[in-house]
């Protein structure tokens, strides 16, 4: 019989494991950020004064959409290349996590090594995102954006249905960054399939000691995110310890 760890036994392990370390962690997880943020606002950025320039033009709000949904896809595809470097991360932390030296340069190893499968994984997670979050975010900045409460109701539902089907997906395929670092001989569709296997059973445990970081993330939220940079390195070295846990469980009879 498989016994797991307790969720707050690999957050203990973890806070002590990142003792002495939480500056480089800090640092990789400031520039994954930074990357990406300043790759989302230069195509936002681009995307906005074009719209204006083909109405300006036109005249034609067809027209204004048509490039707005280009720019869509164009950042649909920015995130996806950008959440190759979740591999990089999930290989920071679980050389932390076997003892081994980390370094800043490991954040990009999924565009070095291993990118086509690291692309597939990225692609897996993006979309289930967007498909599944997408029409109620979109809904509800048309609520904000108009104040007209005809939105209200179907941005409401937009969200729960899409949290309702994005929930068990995203547990389903959270550890794929993982394994694809722990079995390197399998293609990015095989690593997915493998993790979805892998977490039939594991998806409640993976979700209870996501909700426990809400409390912190509530007072991250009042230190106005400064709280942040301590508690995505905790997060982060969590996740590896429960990955680790899930691969490695104490077998009792």
């Amino acid at each position: 019989m498989k016994q797991y760890k307790k969720n707050y036994e690999l957050k203990n392990t973890a806070k002590d494991r990142l003792e002495g370390k939480y500056g480089g962690a800090i640092l990789i997880l400031f520039l994954n950020f930074v990357i990406s943020w300043m790759a989302r606002l230069f195509i936002n950025s681009i995307a906005g004064s074009t719209m204006n320039s083909v109405y300006a033009i036109s005249g034609s709000v067809t027209a204004a959409r048509t490039v707005s949904f280009l720019f869509d896809a164009i950042l649909l595809a920015a995130n996806i290349l950008l959440g190759v470097m979740n591999a990089g991360i999930a290989l920071y932390f679980l050389n932390i996590a076997c003892g081994q030296q980390p370094f800043t340069r490991n954040l990009f190893y999924g565009f070095r090594n291993d990118s086509k499968k690291a692309l597939v994984i990225s692609a897996a997670v993006t979309l289930c995102n967007t498909v599944c979050l997408g029409p109620g975010q979109y809904l509800s900045q048309q609520f904000l954006n108009t104040r007209d409460g005809k939105w209200a109701l179907p941005a409401l539902l937009a969200t729960a249905v899409g949290l309702c089907i994005y929930i068990p997906i995203s547990l389903g395929i959270a550890m794929s960054f993982f394994l694809m670092l722990d079995f390197p001989g399998k293609s990015g569709k095989e690593t997915l399939q493998l993790c979805w296997r892998l977490m039939k059973g594991n998806r409640k445990r993976l979700f209870l000691l996501e909700l426990g970081f809400l409390p912190l993330m509530l007072l991250c939220i009042l230190s106005f995110g400064i709280g942040f940079l301590w508690l995505e390195p905790y997060m982060q070295m969590t996740y590896a310890y429960f990955f680790l846990d899930l691969m490695n469980p104490i077998e009792k009879a």
